[in-house]
């Protein structure tokens, strides 16, 4: 059979509408199945999980040492804290290679 006055439609058109039609691609999809919200994916590497096991441990340790604020603050009312200006400047040069290697 010949069809001559298709409006531009050819026979392959034709033949690739009616293949999408069997594969049910082009029949509506349902509101609720083309609005469905898309699933996200998080991939954590090992060395965040380390920093997440650190950061709660962390968590755990007491950040103030009462015992030993109690000692200071023993010895500084009592007049018998003494610190070297040495071991001070020695803390302070640390902390600061710390922060500069960290």
């Amino acid at each position: 059979m010949n069809i001559n006055n298709s409006n531009g439609i050819s026979p392959k058109d034709i033949q690739q509408y009616l293949l999408n039609e069997t594969l049910g691609k082009g029949r509506e999809v349902p509101e609720e199945k083309s609005s469905a919200i898309p699933q996200e994916k998080v991939d954590i590497s090992n060395k965040a999980r380390e920093i997440q096991q650190i950061s709660s441990a962390m968590t755990d340790v007491q950040s103030i040492r009462e015992d030993k604020v109690a000692a200071i603050k023993s010895q500084i009312e009592d007049g018998t804290y003494n610190v070297s200006g040495e071991e001070v400047a020695n803390k302070m040069l640390g902390e600061n290679f710390l922060d500069i290697f960290a």
